[in-house]
């Protein structure tokens, strides 16, 4: 189990003991995994790992059987900024326990990595990060090239039935086509796809439905974009959709919302889904797209905004 490391309750002399055994740590691994670093770089860096780097980021630690540090990682706001395992303790699943607590518990889905350290490079890349960037130097402006990784998406949710639900970090416009079928014009899906959380339906591995959620304040979300695969509508994955995100979201927001046109198709299902009417825009979609929308042979012209409250 990851232990955080509290400094403040720490007291100066067991944090100073706490950073030797964590620099002592981090020593053996570098020597284990990062065979490009000369005698002379070890020796540089060990003194800003200790007294700089390690005392300013969210810090855990994971102990063996003798309570020695068996493996530690460092956390920012929103990037991974340092994960070291004893070589001795390497292969007995410390590192991806520890990345699964910083994505699944602290959502955290970046990671930078020394290029020259393929290893770890490819711990990553098997685990779903891409690579995003690249420096030709490090931070210190050492000529170790740092690559840059995000992942792709994470599995929220595997269920019973071989339905999963996983939400997608990355390249979120591969699912353009099927966004299309709920919103026909690219620029307006272009407003909210990158600020929103996407979140994809597979069934037996087999894309079935996907949506997009975004957050517009006063502990509000609104469900932006919901389409499901033509050959798999009518069965139940649009609704399946709906239950997760109004459970996802249960707690940390108060209202679920809604927009779509006026049409005797939509606003029966999401009203079968729990949703109430709440207001109108007047004429949103002659006003802000470029061609007429129909739906069911009707022409749409305002906006129908339906809310759900969202209960823990």
């Amino acid at each position: 189990m990851q232990q955080k490391i509290d400094w403040s309750a720490i007291s100066p002399d067991e944090s100073e003991k706490l950073k030797d055994e964590l620099v002592e740590m981090w020593e053996a691994s570098v020597r284990s995994t990062h065979h490009f670093l000369a005698e002379k770089d070890i020796r540089f860096f060990k003194p800003l790992v200790r007294d700089k780097y390690i005392p300013v980021v969210e810090l855990y630690t994971i102990r063996n059987e003798q309570n020695r540090i068996a493996a530690f990682m460092g956390l920012s706001d929103e990037l991974i900024e340092m994960l070291f395992v004893h070589p001795e303790e390497q292969g007995k699943g410390y590192g991806k326990q520890l990345i699964e607590f910083a994505i699944y518990n602290k959502h955290i889905f970046k990671v930078d990595v020394n290029e020259q350290n393929e290893k770890a490079t490819s711990f990553y890349l098997n685990r779903g990060f891409d690579i995003t960037g690249r420096d030709e130097t490090d931070p210190s402006g050492n000529p170790f090239p740092i690559l840059h990784l995000s992942l792709n998406e994470i599995t929220l949710l595997v269920s019973d039935d071989s339905l999963e639900i996983r939400q997608i970090l990355l390249h979120k416009k591969r699912f353009l086509d099927l966004l299309l079928l709920a919103d026909e014009q690219e620029s307006m899906i272009d407003l909210y796809l990158e600020r929103g959380e996407m979140f994809a339906l597979y069934d037996r591995n087999i894309l079935r439905a996907i949506c997009v959620v975004t957050d517009e304040g006063d502990r509000t979300v609104e469900l932006k974009n919901i389409a499901t695969v033509p050959q798999y509508q009518k069965q139940g994955y649009g609704k399946r959709l709906i239950r997760f995100i109004s459970r996802h979201y249960a707690g940390k927001y108060d209202t679920l919302l809604v927009g779509t046109g006026e049409s005797p198709l939509t606003v029966p299902f999401y009203e079968q889904n729990g949703f109430r009417y709440s207001h109108r825009i007047k004429n949103f979609f002659t006003d802000n797209y470029d061609h007429p929308i129909f739906e069911d042979g009707k022409q749409l012209v305002d906006m129908i905004y339906l809310r759900k409250k969202l209960s823990e």
